[in-house]
This record gives C-alpha cells, sequence and structure tokens, in this order.
C-alpha cells in the first residue's frame, strides 16, 4: 500500500511531457502578416507595384489602401504600412488630420515601410531643393534633404552605391554584401536631431550620409529609406520594365525581406515537450505543490495506521 501512494505522490508532483514554449526566434518570411500599401493620387505607381510584387515574394498577404480608408480607421487589422514613392506633400494633404492620427495611432504599437517620398513623408522637416518644410506625421525626429544632385539631379534617376552597416546591433546584416547598388529617384538623406535609439543601416556612398535607417517608435518599429530597393533593375520579378544600362548587380529584397522580419517580429512556431518544472506557470506549479503535500499527509498517516494496528 505505502509503495503504491508513494508512486502515485511520484506521478503527481513530477511533470512529464508538459508543453512548454521553445526560445523565440524569427521565421523565414512574412506568412501570416498581412500588409497595407498605401496608394494616392501621386503614388508612383511603379513604385507602389514594385513594393506589391516584393512583399508577396515574403509571403505576406498585402492589400492596397487608399487615404480614406486609412481615415475610416482600417489600419488597426494589418501589421505593416507601406508608403512608396509619389509626391510626400500631396500624402499629407489627402490623409489630412484624421489620417495622420490614425498612422501615428497604428504605428505606436505596429510597424511602418516608407520609400523615397513614403521616407520623406515620416520627417518632421524636409529640405526639398533648398525648400525647409514642415511635416505633420513626425515619426522620424530629423530631417530628410534631397533631391542629391552629386548622383542624379532632380527629375533624373541613376543608380547609386550605399554601403551597407554589415555590424548594426539593430537588425542583423552580417550575411549582407558591404555595399549595394540601387536605384536614385529624388529620396532623401536623413539628418537626426538625436541620434539615440536610430540605427543606420546604410550608407550613399557619394556624401556618406545615412540612406537607410530604422528605430524604434513607442511600441512600434520603422524603416525609412531615401533610395529604392523594391525595384529590380536586372530581373522583372518587380514586374517593372527598366531600360538598358541600369543594372543592380543583386537584388536588396533579401536585405528588405530581413528588415521586414524585424519591423514585424514575427516567432518561431516551435515548441518542446522538455519536462522543466520552472517553466510550468505559477497556478499549475501551486496546483501540484498543493496535490503533493495532500498525498505525503495520506502516506504518513496510513503508514502510521498500519505500524500501530493490532492483529
Amino acid at each position: 500500500m505505502i509503495v503504491t501512494l508513494a508512486i502515485l505522490f511520484s506521478t503527481l508532483v513530477t511533470p512529464r511531457s508538459i508543453p512548454i514554449v521553445a526560445a523565440q526566434g524569427y521565421g523565414s518570411d512574412l506568412s501570416g502578416i498581412d500588409i497595407a500599401l498605401y496608394t494616392g493620387g501621386t503614388t508612383s505607381a511603379s513604385s507602389r507595384d514594385a513594393l506589391f510584387e516584393m512583399f508577396l515574394w515574403m509571403n505576406a498577404s498585402v492589400v492596397i489602401l487608399s487615404a480614406a480608408s486609412i481615415r475610416a480607421g482600417v489600419l488597426r487589422d494589418y501589421d505593416l504600412l507601406v508608403v512608396p514613392g509619389g509626391d510626400a506633400s500631396e500624402y499629407n494633404d489627402a490623409l489630412g488630420y484624421s489620417g495622420l492620427t490614425e498612422i501615428r495611432s497604428f504605428i505606436e504599437g505596429g510597424a511602418f515601410f516608407g520609400v523615397c517620398a513614403g521616407a520623406y513623408f515620416a520627417c518632421d522637416q524636409i529640405l526639398w531643393e533648398d525648400s525647409l518644410i514642415e511635416y505633420s506625421l513626425d515619426l522620424f525626429d530629423g530631417r530628410g534633404t534631397g533631391a542629391i544632385d552629386a548622383i542624379a539631379e532632380w527629375p533624373n534617376y541613376d543608380m547609386c552605391v550605399i554601403d551597407i552597416n554589415r555590424s548594426s546591433t539593430a537588425i542583423d546584416l552580417s550575411d549582407e554584401p558591404d555595399n549595394h547598388t540601387v536605384m536614385y529617384f529624388g529620396g532623401p538623406y536623413f539628418t537626426m536631431n538625436d541620434s539615440s535609439g536610430i540605427e543606420v543601416l546604410a550608407r550613399y556612398r557619394v556624401n556618406d550620409n545615412p540612406a537607410m535607417i530604422a528605430f524604434e517608435y513607442e511600441a512600434g518599429r520603422v524603416f525609412l529609406s531615401g533610395p529604392h530597393p523594391e525595384w529590380e533593375e536586372d530581373s522583372d520579378r518587380d514586374g517593372q520594365a527598366w531600360p538598358d544600362g541600369f543594372d543592380d548587380l543583386g537584388s536588396e529584397w533579401d536585405m528588405m525581406l530581413t528588415i521586414s522580419l524585424w519591423l514585424t517580429e514575427i516567432p518561431s512556431q516551435t515548441s518542446s515537450t522538455t519536462p522543466t518544472a520552472s517553466a510550468l506557470p505559477t497556478s499549475e506549479m501551486l496546483g501540484i505543490v498543493l496535490i503533493g503535500v495532500g498525498a505525503f499527509g495520506v502516506i504518513v498517516t496510513l503508514a502510521y495506521i498500519i505500524k500501530n494496528r493490532k492483529y
């Protein structure tokens, strides 16, 4: 009897094959991520459509949203807002106060991916062709300056070289090459009012100014790019036709995937059945302890009765 109860006690207090969540990692693509891709009257169709194809390649779900949809509050249904090239001043006008408020509220716990005009749009100030303009979305506490005439005078465009920060502490870019050749079409370089918390991911070779930056905004995350990493000048997978002579010497899409994984923080779905008592919730541990104490008390009581039984 005592042996039987001892076995019962051991069974009750020993965790066996209790599922626990393994250490979190990141997924290999954007499966399960819902992306809102902004479009407006002056949005570059080429930039928008290439971004659409790029995020489909990442296995994300992509929906194109208008300013009216954003003003109506639909961003809460998405994980990442992507704003392509075009005309940032028109974005401000089309979205208005209510749209900008919806975006800021969303980014406080979501993510923002801005390219060229989409990057200008997120800046507190822009310096465009020597004209200083205050913008209202104000995700980035700093200034976006363009066009960079040393690369291409506006409204011309050309390929440029950006040097990659392979030692970035925010996003692991160690597998990237030292540089990428990417299309430039009037986008900004970035000047920070306060550089703390802002990671420079790439710099323009021509002037060593930041070309791509990333940072946290409240509980959300932001990535801004002056040049156009979505365009694939030596491939047709972006859905665009590029004239001869434009070649990015390789794709930037893998780098954009790494950055997008950081923006959206996709946890791995792996689990383990390793018996680890400390991994159990506190309430379950308390229940096991109480059952164990009760079972032990029963064993002691029965042992006493058996010992003192008179035959």
